[in-house]
């Protein structure tokens, strides 16, 4: 018989920065109605790149929101910034997520275009200005 729950060498994140940018990542790749008791859950990026009366701040502000609602940030401040960019096909929204605690800052950029949110660039420090 094979046991498929083995998990000896699936990796343990025990950081408070690992957990939360893999709940961020869960967050942004899961559509509202996607889990099963928790309707709220997720985000459509769809609506951000079909609604052209939503200005930049005006969506920062509410990923910011779902996150700060869904997300357990072990007092490590989440700030997002967006922009929109004009594609060939369709608009592309560019999502940069930062996590900073202590002096340190780390960055996340997603690009968002219509079939799904893609990482547009690996993890990595910020130098603090």
């Amino acid at each position: 018989m094979i046991d498929l729950c083995n998990t000896n060498d699936a990796p343990i994140l025990d950081q408070d920065l690992d957990l939360i940018l893999q709940q961020i990542e869960i967050l942004f790749d899961t559509r509202p109605g996607d889990v099963l008791g928790d309707p709220d859950f997720g985000i459509n990026f769809e609506d951000y790149l079909y609604n052209t009366s939503l200005g930049n701040k005006t969506v920062a502000t509410q990923i910011s929101s779902y996150i700060n609602t869904h997300i357990e940030t072990f007092d490590w401040r989440v700030s997002v910034d967006v922009d929109f960019l004009a594609g060939s096909d369709n608009d592309i929204l560019m999502i940069m997520v930062s996590v900073s605690k202590d002096g340190d800052t780390y960055s996340k950029i997603y690009k968002v275009t219509e079939g799904g949110v893609s990482r547009y660039e690996l993890l990595h420090p910020v130098a603090s200005i």
